[in-house]
């Protein structure tokens, strides 16, 4: 019944009914659906609960008491940990439910129980209670609670048990919207503890999983949280900050879990002040909440203390540091406990007080050791499991593959007492049949030749079109080869020419630096050279490494950013090689070299319709200028790498017109004076997917 139904109905009913539909609209009001788990209207609940105990107090009706305690119980929210007459409450109905026998409210007395003490003991009673009562839901919902407490813990193995479990049950008791979301909760416990077991891949595989679940059963939750604290971890910050961003956008109920999730990647990527302002922030606001998350406040004092450090600011590091771990103390978590550790003995470092350096680094030291054995022993354990479950199911396969084998041979034996039974019926058959099959012979054998000639006829001339667009493609390739071969020297002569005019001038030092960078670059050049297609990042790691040279050949006169928008997946784009390159060299040398003052470049690469678009600007003297600057210049040079890019291009994109693909734009400021150039680039690519030779 619908709680509008049930609300109408109320006015008409009495005695144990007017009780049951009582509770059962305070339940309801706690069922509210929302991301991330339950939105309880604790005013609704405690007023349903109250009339509900007051009506079956008057009726004498115990199992109605006992539910309506449940109840008010639930009507505290997170302030019922705090509060001894919910604990009483509970401990009311449990005597309830031994005398009535009634082993639903037993499951539910010992589950609420569980939050004040023995956590897991109560959880395990309430998992036998729940079974008796036929409620296999909500034990699959206690197998994720569990699940949770011993990851926390450290006790890594008990904690996949518990999660493998409550997969298996909320699958088949998946019948509501909190049902499907207990599904996504019990693949995002099992990433977790791949992460923590270092086995990144099968954590992001789970994540994805529990995504696509999400979005068959039209959820709110799209894994954005675990996905990107996933990345931070596998040192993609870019590409988390993307996916952490968009759960801070979706998520309005978790703006706080986001900001922290966002701040410890900003941390990762030493944005201090950014990570900061961001953990003060959620600090601040959960020490104004009434019901304040003290593990995560914990977590946000700690962070802050990070930042503080990285800043070398190491009075304020402490200060917040020790303020968490005045709260971290009554927590089990290994984890918060090991980090924390960890900063006050760096911290005490730097303040000169090395005695309670050591003593922390010694008892990080001593945990981070356990944690690591627990983290052994776990996957030690997860691939004995593996073998020994390969090793369960050859012997059942060789046990089935045994059975089939008698039974072929019964089979075998059947069919040959029924062929000498049928042999003379066969035989007669076979008479009668031998003139009609000859006969059929002879006129399939004509019409076959006949369609045998034709077919040949047809294969000879899918072969010849065949062959011919192989010699295009072989063509083509060719061609793009023939362009790389003249791309690579070229860009490998400018390089040696700057490092030949270092030594020259005696800058030895710069010569050297120069150098260095060079041998890096020149081995990405010669490890691609030979490829048609490299991925989108190796190529920007050989421009970065392009850019820092021109920089420090022109003593930082410029400076430059590179950026990429749209979630453009770097290691799942390939194009060809040093694509990007001669565009940036000729904004240099023909725009920025000749600039007054610091010179600014800007790459940005973002992605649409299967085709990425590059805009390169620069703040230089523009075209015009420097055509004339060039004129007078004695290093005047042909821009051969750029036509070369052009042809490369339009072979790229099967174009034979070099002039589609990329354009070139003047830029003024608003006296009408040339303020630089801005370079259009499209780009079509190859997905990972496809074959790349």
């Amino acid at each position: 019944m619908k709680l509008d139904s049930l609300k109408r109905a109320l006015p008409a009913l009495k005695g144990k009914e007017k009780v049951d539909a009582l509770n059962a609209a305070s339940e309801m009001f706690s069922s509210f659906y929302g991301f991330g788990g339950f939105i309880h209207r604790v005013d609704s609940m405690k007023l349903y609960s109250e009339t509900a105990n007051q009506e079956a107090n008057k009726i004498g009706y115990k199992y109605g008491i006992a539910r309506s305690l449940l109840g008010l119980v639930n009507s505290k929210g997170f302030q019922r940990i705090k509060d001894s007459a919910s604990k009483k409450n509970i401990q009311q109905a449990i005597l309830i439910g031994e005398e009535i026998k009634s082993d639903s409210i037993l499951a539910m007395a010992y589950y609420q129980l569980a939050g004040f003490e023995d956590e897991v003991g109560n959880y395990k009673k309430a998992i036998q209670y729940f079974e008796r009562a036929g409620d296999s839901g909500t034990v699959g919902e206690v197998y994720t609670w569990l699940c949770m407490h011993y990851t926390d813990k450290g006790e890594y193995e008990e904690a996949f048990d518990y999660a493998q479990k409550s997969l298996e049950l909320s699958k088949k008791n998946a019948h509501t919207a909190w049902g499907h979301e207990l599904v996504q909760w019990a693949l995002y416990n099992m990433a977790d503890l791949y992460k923590a077991a270092g086995d990144y891949e099968s954590a992001m595989s789970c994540f994805r999983q529990a995504r696509e679940y999400g979005k068959l059963h039209e959820l709110e939750w799209n894994m954005d949280d675990g996905i990107g604290e996933l990345l931070a971890l596998m040192n993609k910050p870019d590409s988390s900050l993307y996916y952490l961003q968009n759960f801070r956008r979706n998520a309005p109920m978790n703006q706080l879990g986001a900001d922290m999730f966002i701040g410890e990647t900003y941390l990762s990527m030493k944005e201090y002040g950014k990570a900061k302002q961001l953990f003060k922030y959620v600090v601040d606001s959960l020490k104004k909440s009434k019901e304040p998350f003290l593990p995560f406040l914990t977590r946000g004092l700690i962070n802050i203390g990070k930042a503080y450090a990285g800043e070398k600011d190491y009075k304020n590091a402490l200060k917040y540091t020790k303020e968490g771990y005045k709260i971290i103390r009554y927590f089990t978590d290994p984890q918060f406990v090991m980090e924390t550790y960890k900063v006050l003995s760096v911290v005490y470092h730097h303040l000169g007080n090395n005695d309670s350096a050591y003593f922390y680094l010694n008892k990080y030291t001593i945990l981070k050791d356990s944690a690591q054995n627990k983290q052994f022993l776990w996957r030690l354990n997860s691939k004995l499991n593996k073998y020994k479950q390969v090793a369960e199911n050859a012997k059942k396969e060789s046990q089935i593959a045994l059975l089939n084998k008698d039974n072929k041979i019964k089979e075998q034996q059947l069919k040959q007492e029924a062929l000498q039974k049928n042999y003379l019926l066969i035989l007669l058959s076979a008479l009668v049949l031998t003139g009609f099959f000859i006969y059929r012979s002879i006129y399939l054998k004509r019409k076959n030749e006949r369609l045998r000639l034709e077919n040949a006829l047809t294969v000879q001339n899918l072969e010849s079109e065949k062959r011919h667009a192989e010699l295009k493609q072989q063509a083509i390739e060719l061609e793009m080869q023939a362009l790389r071969a003249q791309m690579n020297p070229h860009f490998i002569f400018n390089c040696l020419s700057s490092i030949n005019r270092f030594i020259f001038k005696n800058e030895t030092r710069a010569a050297s630096d120069y150098l260095t960078r060079f041998s890096r670059l020149i081995r990405m050049v010669l490890m691609h050279s030979q490829k048609k297609l490299i991925p989108l990042e190796d190529e920007l790691e050989m421009l970065r490494l392009y850019l820092d040279m021109e920089r420090l050949r022109f003593k930082n006169a410029f400076d430059y950013i590179l950026s990429t928008t749209n979630a453009v997946e770097s290691n799942s784009i390939f194009i060809p090689p040093l694509l990007l390159q001669p565009f940036c060299e000729n904004a240099i040398w023909h725009g920025l070299m000749h600039k007054e003052g610091q010179g600014h470049l800007n790459i940005s690469i973002s992605e649409e319709n299967k085709t990425l678009h590059c805009i390169i600007t620069d703040d230089g003297v523009g075209r015009e200028m420097a055509l004339a600057l060039n004129s007078k210049s004695v290093e005047k040079e042909k821009s051969l790498g750029l036509q070369i890019t052009a042809k490369r291009l339009a072979l790229l994109n099967g174009e034979n017109s070099s002039d589609t693909f990329y354009e070139i734009e003047d830029l003024l400021d608003e006296n009408g004076n040339a303020a630089g150039t801005k370079v259009n680039l499209k780009i079509s690519y190859k997905e990972s997917l496809e074959e790349i030779v």
